[in-house]
């Protein structure tokens, strides 16, 4: 009976880390996407085209995040989402508000 409850709890375990992980990986993934866009409209590059300082960019942004957030939870992750969501969500206001535009 241990035995299964050994088991049992290291795939409850496996499980929670993995979700975690994915998580974790969306989201850096959405944040270097966003950020190497920016970069790319910066330096004046075509938005089809593909080249190898957006992947860099892209890479180094996904890396970065998934470090700074190795300690993190799921909550802390969905929290730090919903706030990441809601200034993008400030900025699109303000450009879609801004005078001139």
């Amino acid at each position: 009976m241990e035995f299964v409850n050994r088991v049992q709890g290291g795939i409850k375990k496996s499980t929670e880390e993995l979700v975690t992980f994915a998580v974790k990986l969306i989201s850096g993934t959405t944040i270097a996407l966003a950020i190497s866009l920016v970069v790319q409209e910066l330096l004046g590059k075509p938005a089809n085209e593909i080249n190898l300082s957006f992947l860099f960019v892209i890479l180094v942004v996904l890396l970065s995040f998934l470090r700074i957030a190795k300690k993190w939870t799921i909550t802390s992750i969905l929290i730090f989402d919903l706030v990441f969501v809601l200034v993008g969500m400030v900025l699109r206001l303000y450009i879609m508000t801004a005078p001139g535009a």
